[in-house]
């Protein structure tokens, strides 16, 4: 990998990490759809970083989605319970934006919180790993 290349998956992971501070944020003020959209997205800029990390670039979030789970999810590098709480948050930002008249409860997206700060973590344990095979 070259610098550039670094520079943008330091990037992606600093995003992740301030969509995760927005995250509780809006928590904290009550706007629970909210909140799951930049769960949603801490965990996108985390895994297009990880994804960097191999030389993909995708351009559509389920393309994401899907080299994700092929490349890390069912390889075992990372944990399924990753996986899904990926694929689960993609399936509930889209009904938060979207769906008229919902409303995810707080005890929820606290829930969601504390996976979504697990599986950053997971994944950047994972591009460190792939920064220092590089």
């Amino acid at each position: 990998m070259n610098d550039s290349e670094i520079a943008l998956i330091r990037y992606r992971m600093d995003r992740s990490k301030e969509a995760l501070s927005a995250a509780r944020l809006m928590y904290e003020k009550g706007h629970y759809n909210d909140a799951v959209n930049r769960l949603y997205y801490s965990c996108f800029y985390a895994v297009v970083a990880l994804l960097a990390t191999e030389g993909i670039h995708p351009t559509k979030h389920t393309a994401a989605r899907a080299f994700l789970n092929k490349n890390w999810i069912k390889t075992g590098k990372l944990s399924k319970e990753t996986g899904r709480l990926y694929n689960s948050l993609f399936d509930r930002r889209e009904k938060g934006d979207y769906g008229d008249y919902f409303r995810f409860q707080r005890e929820d997206v606290r829930d969601w919180l504390r996976s979504v700060e697990n599986a950053i973590e997971e994944i950047f344990q994972a591009i460190e790993g792939q920064l220092l095979d590089s």
